[in-house]
């Protein structure tokens, strides 16, 4: 089974933060380029087809390098110091627009209610994130996202909701809303989008309370074990 190894300039080492989270990635870096191995052959991740890579190598058994479409190796991988991608790169997740206050003249009131959802966040602490991510199967993991706030918090989104304490949310129309509440009146929801100016990918938070928060799509990232271990409060 042959294997993925890429080659880019060590000028591009930020563009790898795209595929920073991918399992069992390997690195080294020798003079002025970086290598990436173990990717699987079939790899058809669109991230990786906008990474600017130099070359692309497939490498068997032996750690003979093949050109892609022919049969004759090509070289000999040399020997190099590798290392998990996740700590070649050092992680600096996005930070999400927690707290944000309900604009001027929009009041929002939430009551409990009898119709129950299935959950789809959870609200929880850096500390429980952490040690639920330490026993966790992989593949609970790998459905999961999750961004962190300035005060240690982390949402986490994604079915299964992960067990653990905090507060639980339920999805509707990219609003997040306390697990038993609703809009009082429940009709108020389909006018949140738009006084709020909530762009596709955007999720708004509510509290119990009636404060939100908005939370753009692009600061959550993809859960892995690796980029769980390295998160840290700011």
């Amino acid at each position: 089974m042959k294997e993925m190894i890429i080659v880019l300039a060590m000028a591009d080492i930020t563009a790898l933060g795209s595929i920073r989270t991918w399992p069992g990635l390997l690195v080294a870096a020798t003079g002025d380029e970086i290598w990436v191995r173990s990717i699987p052959p079939d790899t058809t991740d669109i991230k990786l087809r906008k990474l600017p890579v130099k070359q692309t190598f497939l490498a068997d058994a032996q750690e003979r390098l093949f050109v892609p479409g022919k049969h004759t190796p090509h070289d000999v991988l040399t020997k190099m110091s590798w290392e998990a991608i996740a700590s070649f790169i050092t992680v600096e997740l996005p930070v999400s627009a927690m707290p944000a206050r309900v604009g001027e003249g929009h009041t929002v009131r939430l009551a409990p209610t009898t119709q129950t959802a299935e959950p789809f966040a959870v609200l929880t602490t850096l500390e429980h994130w952490k040690a639920y991510a330490d026993t966790a199967p992989l593949v609970r993991l790998q459905r999961l996202s999750f961004a962190v706030c300035e005060a240690g918090e982390v949402l986490i989104i994604g079915t299964p909701v992960p067990s653990m304490p905090g507060k639980v949310f339920t999805l509707r129309d990219n609003i997040l809303l306390p697990a038993g509440y609703d809009f009082d009146p429940p009709a108020i929801g389909q006018f949140i989008g738009t006084w709020s100016g909530t762009e596709s990918d955007t999720l708004l938070l509510f509290h119990v309370d009636g404060q939100w928060e908005k939370i753009p799509g692009h600061v959550f990232v993809r859960a892995s074990r690796s980029a769980i271990r390295l998160t840290n409060t700011f």
